[in-house]
């Protein structure tokens, strides 16, 4: 018995100290390092890397020059546990990526970024990086698509003024202060355009802004014909627009860059061949390059109107739209040190996020607290609405009659440019005496949830059975001490076990993924397949394109947000799969990108599309497979 008691309490002392060595783990130095590429080409996509052996945050990015951001930061992370001869060590690594392309030859010198760790600022190390000419640098056009026009752009293989462009509009050019107004950016193009990426934003001095369009969300395109030509239409960025002072403000243009496609051979039609045009689309078209091309949009400049100050009320505090307003209270007869609640909710369109709460001037026998703010703001193509609530708590404190005023609100409606006052209903009180000293209620906080009984202050003498127990029965030693004393090193090994087995559980998935990568793409086909017969162009293309990027990330297991045209290509030829394979395959993506802008005959190219993915699948599954 003895033993045994000798070697459980080993086993506890070895658990109480494994569990001080893990919560007392400080770790080492922390090194904060940037890495990427030394050298490369005009027009070349490429990664900048930060990462810090520690949990960061305030990540700071240094000025990239000429350098253009494509995405990003992204933030990963990661971390491990190992145990060597009875230590523990604990590593973990924070990592945040650009993706960056070089537009300019010359030296960039990038200096440090700056991260907090434990309240410490951290410096990374500085970064030089030289960009040369390549054997095919991409074309940039640095007066955008104006340029293009003025220097005869009507020859082969260029883009023309009126193949793409884009345009600033503006829902009202002369607001009042205040005024919500809407600019949306649309991009006019009857050329195949793909990778849209802001190069410059437009800057909004002397606006509060509010971005009405979900940046994950996919652009909503259409068609549109323009002086006999067909052109598809996308909203890029729209955004509501609250003027905060009057006057002449002006918004710079927008700067966009993006990919064509244009023929760099025409051949001339010889005969009445009504499948020639067919055949010379630029979409089926082989003699054909891509572009670079950056646009920019036009200036805009608005004429800010002043407020009127005629009939202007003295409860107007500056709210400008088209509003409601509501009032009411939960009860008018009540006992003392018991709390009322006054709701008021303002609904409607217009500057709604920028109104304050009224001010209820409660009688002075009440306890008040700021009032409790809950609001529901929606954006959609039309601005910002929605619904503001106040919620004001207060406590009568003494007996009595009493009358809480009415409520003003007054807001400018910019449509008729009048005034508008609303005033609530004046609420009268009825105050009971309350029984004993408050009642046996403590208040604290805002909100009506915080009132809480305090119950009795005196606890009675106990007058149940009381459990007798046998002298000399303790509780340490006794057959509960040891097993709670077990209990630790019990969850230990569970722990330890379950880990296991995730692990491999874990490493087992992507195995799983690697060998259903070709079934679940020709899943994707096939119901892209039925797409095509239903002559559902739009989502037929997004359905083919995840096939592609899908079995790309399956097979290499890498998610899809880390994949881009260089990467795939990089991953193919890493795995021996020959050029010819994989160039086939970008092709098939380009196609792609290019299909959902390229006008003409949509049941063609969906057909063409997907034979080419289906031939590019299984190029790449029968190199692969070697």
């Amino acid at each position: 018995m003895k033993l045994i008691r000798t070697y459980i309490f080993r086993m506890v002392v070895v658990a109480v100290m494994l569990l001080m060595a893990q919560s007392s783990y400080a770790g080492g130095d922390v090194t904060f390092k940037a890495s990427s590429k030394s050298m490369v080409e005009v027009g070349e996509r490429f990664q900048i890397y930060y990462s810090v052996n520690a949990s960061g945050s305030d990540f700071r990015m240094p000025d990239l020059g000429n350098l253009s951001v494509l995405s990003g930061p992204n933030r990963s992370s990661s971390s491990s546990i190992q145990y060597i001869n009875g230590r523990m060590s604990q590593s973990t690594e924070l990592t945040y990526t650009l993706l960056v392309m070089a537009s300019q030859e010359g030296i960039i010198n990038i200096p440090p970024a700056t991260i907090k760790v434990n309240g410490k600022t951290y410096k990374s190390n500085p970064l030089t990086i030289k960009v040369v000419k390549g054997n095919a640098p991409a074309q940039t056009r640095q007066q955008g698509s104006q340029t293009a026009g003025k220097t005869g752009a009507a020859s082969n293989g260029t883009v023309k003024s009126d193949d793409l462009y884009i345009k600033a509009l503006i829902s009202n050019s002369s607001p009042y202060l205040g005024e919500q107004v809407i600019v949306t950016y649309r991009i006019y193009t009857k050329i195949p355009v793909s990778d849209l990426s802001v190069k410059k934003l437009s800057s909004f001095p002397g606006f509060w802004t509010k971005d009405l369009q979900d940046n994950k969300s996919k652009l909503k395109q259409s068609t549109k014909v323009i002086n006999g030509e067909e052109y598809v239409l996308a909203d890029i960025r729209k955004l509501a627009l609250f003027p905060q002072k009057s006057g002449k403000l002006t918004i710079e243009p927008l700067e966009l860059e993006c990919m064509t496609q244009v023929r760099t051979q025409v051949k001339r039609r010889r005969s009445n061949d009504p499948f020639e045009d067919f055949f010379n689309d630029p979409f089926f078209n082989r003699n054909v390059r891509n572009v670079k091309v950056t646009i920019k949009s036009n200036a805009l400049t608005l004429n800010v109107k002043p407020l009127p100050q005629e009939n202007k009320p003295v409860s107007f505090k500056g709210a400008v739209g088209e509003f409601t307003f509501a009032s009411k209270i939960d009860r008018t007869n009540l006992t003392a040190n018991d709390a009322l609640t006054e709701t008021i909710t303002i609904s409607g369109k217009g500057n709604l996020e920028l109104i304050e709460p009224p001010v209820i001037n409660f009688p002075v026998d009440f306890e008040t607290y700021d009032p409790k703010e809950t609001s529901r703001i929606r954006t959609n193509g039309a601005g910002v609405n929605g619904y503001k609530k106040f919620e004001y708590l207060a406590i009568p404190r003494n007996p009595g009659d009493f009358v809480i005023p009415s409520v003003t609100f007054s807001f400018f409606n910019p449509k008729d440019g009048k005034y508008y006052t609303f005033s609530s209903e004046e609420y009268k009180i009825h105050v009971d005496k309350g029984s004993g000293n408050s009642n046996g209620i403590t208040y604290s906080g805002s909100a009506q949830e915080d009132i809480h009984y305090i119950g009795k202050d005196i606890h009675h003498i106990k007058t149940e059975k009381v459990e007798f127990r046998e002298i000399g029965k303790y509780f340490f030693a006794s057959n509960l001490f040891y097993g709670l004393a077990m209990l630790p090193i019990l969850l230990l090994l569970i722990a330890y076990v379950l880990k296991k087995q995730r692990e491999k559980r874990m490493g087992n998935v992507d195995l799983i993924k690697n060998k259903k990568a070709t079934k679940i793409a020709r899943s994707r086909l096939h119901k892209a397949e039925k797409l095509r017969k239903e002559g559902n162009d739009k989502i037929f293309f997004e359905e083919i394109a995840q096939a592609l990027w899908g079995y790309i990330a399956d097979k290499f297991n890498v998610s899809q947000a880390e994949l881009s045209m260089e990467t795939v290509k990089q991953k193919l030829t890493d795995r021996g799969v020959s050029d010819e394979v994989s160039n086939t395959f970008i092709n098939v993506l380009n196609d792609i990108e290019f299909a959902r802008f390229a006008p003409g005959d949509a049941a063609g190219k969906m057909k063409n599309i997907y034979n080419e993915a289906m031939d590019a699948i299984l190029q790449a599954e029968k190199a692969l497979k070697k």
